[in-house]
């Protein structure tokens, strides 16, 4: 099935609860790495007893859809009033609990109004929907009656390793425990996106495991088992037309959020506000860091928990509460697992100082979404000038200010960038609202020339730049 898309429209840091349920844990986990197979033979043999052994664990989901009207979606099921398709899809879950918690992906059971789970003995029951989480793509549900149920081991996914073998047990198409076997052929992959090319944008946290073992629509849900037979992640099926390649939520990524399902049937989460990107060589040079890990802040949102702890636009934030920051949206997900109304420090630099700050998080609301605003395509100029960056800049005028739906926005606006310029390697693009030269703000063209002007030559420059509604660092050496 299908996700309900979801348009981005602020990047916005939102965290989930670490609450945990007081009652016993609803999973087992194994205890300790998944051995290689030493030879194919050994491999064959090893996925024989695995698929013999998981098999009876895993399920297949029946979601059917009445269609009409949402009828005031459940808290548990995070839903809205928007009309419901009539339809039936089919997904694939696996058993964590011996009394009947299985988990499965959201979208499996997206707008459902009755879920039906089939046993591998051929038993079909009806499931209660526990809680989920359109962010992560998970659904904890619950069968009764069935007594003492299989229940799959769930591994440790931050121990994976490139290269070791893996199955898919799911039922691809409708076709019932259908194994697929392969290699992890890449992991933290957060460069992809549900849906496959030219989807909507989707907003969620993602840091999927690759894998060559075939996953296809109906494999959504089901398990990914290293060679040790732990669960290592929750198949997805990103694109029918993946060509051999598919894409695991990481199970450490599941264990953080179950608790929270089966204790307020949603992931609560609270509201940072601010945009992180990444560092680049020249933005480590421009900015005096040590390496290229944590996020830059290109924007921090007025009168976030951000901003009222100080953050600013500039700061690279390097350990949030005690963990480090290796790539930007590590900063995300860290912020995901905090629990709302924490008061949380956070290590960073500014100016290429090192310092220590505090953040109290509130809980978020779409309410402090700000809405996103596109950049302009033309408009009448003013005072065009070329810099010796290799583009043409000028001043805002009130008709491209309106446009951009700020009246009071300042900057330079660039008219064109050569080709080969330092400018146009760093991406810089017609159109980007020039916001700062290093720490100096640009209200009118003078200020953005004397800023270039006290940059020596051949040293980095760097750019707060407005682009499609957001802000991002960009960095090259001046010629």
């Amino acid at each position: 099935m299908s996700r309900s898309p979801s348009v981005p429209v602020l990047l916005v840091l939102l965290a989930a609860s670490t609450a945990q349920a007081a009652d016993e844990p609803l999973w087992t986990d194994g205890n300790g790495r998944a051995p290689a197979a030493a030879s194919p033979s050994a491999a064959l043999q090893s996925f024989v007893r695995l698929a013999r052994s998981l098999g009876p664990t895993v399920v297949h989901i029946i979601a059917i859809s009445q269609g009409g009207d949402s009828g005031g979606s459940s808290s548990t099921s995070g839903g809205d009033d928007r009309p419901r398709p009539r339809g039936r899809g089919q997904g694939t879950g696996f058993l964590i609990h011996k009394s009947g918690y299985l988990l499965t992906n959201t979208h499996v059971i997206d707008n459902a109004d009755d879920i039906r789970v089939r046993l591998a003995d051929e038993r079909e029951l009806t499931a209660r929907l526990i809680g989920r989480d359109e962010r992560t793509d998970i659904a904890l549900l619950k069968i009764d009656g069935a007594g003492e149920l299989p229940v799959a081991t769930l591994g440790n996914s931050d121990e994976v390793q490139i290269g070791e073998w893996v199955i898919a047990i799911g039922n691809p198409f409708g076709l019932d425990h259908t194994v697929t076997a392969g290699i992890v052929s890449a992991k933290g992959r957060r460069d992809v996106r549900p849906g496959g090319p030219g989807a909507p944008a989707q907003t969620g946290f993602y840091d999927f495991i690759q894998t060559d073992a075939s996953i296809n629509p109906g494999n959504s849900g089901g398990p990914l088992i290293n060679a040790r037979g732990e669960v290592i992640g929750i198949n997805t099926a990103m694109n029918a037309q993946a060509q051999g390649i598919g894409f695991a939520i990481p199970i450490n990524m599941v264990k953080v959020i179950v608790p929270l399902l089966a204790k307020h049937g949603r992931a609560p989460r609270s509201w940072l506000g601010v945009y992180p990107q990444a560092v680049s060589a020249s933005l480590r040079r421009a900015f005096a860091l040590p390496d290229q890990k944590g996020a830059l802040l290109a924007d921090v949102v007025s009168d976030s928990p951000a901003a009222k702890a100080g953050l600013e636009a500039g700061d690279v934030v390097v350990e949030f509460d005690g963990r480090p920051i290796r790539r930007a949206d590590d900063l995300t997900w860290f912020v995901s697992t905090t629990l709302p109304g924490r008061k949380v420090p956070v290590s960073l630099y500014r100016a290429g100082k090192p310092m220590k700050l505090e953040i109290a998080l509130v809980a978020a609301s779409d309410a402090e979404q700000p809405p996103r605003r596109e950049r302009g395509a033309g408009g009448a100029t003013t005072g065009g000038r070329k810099s010796p960056l290799g583009m043409t800049v000028s001043e805002i005028s009130p008709a491209i200010a309106q446009e951009l739906g700020n009246p009071k926005l300042h900057g330079v606006v660039v008219m064109s960038v050569e080709p080969e310029s330092p400018a146009v390697e760093a991406g810089v693009e017609r159109g980007d609202i020039i916001l700062r030269v290093g720490e100096v703000v640009v209200g009118a063209l003078d200020d953005y020339a004397a800023a270039v002007r006290k940059v020596p030559s051949a040293e980095m420059l760097r750019l707060l730049l407005r682009r499609d509604g957001k802000n991002l660092w960009v960095a090259f050496p001046k010629r």
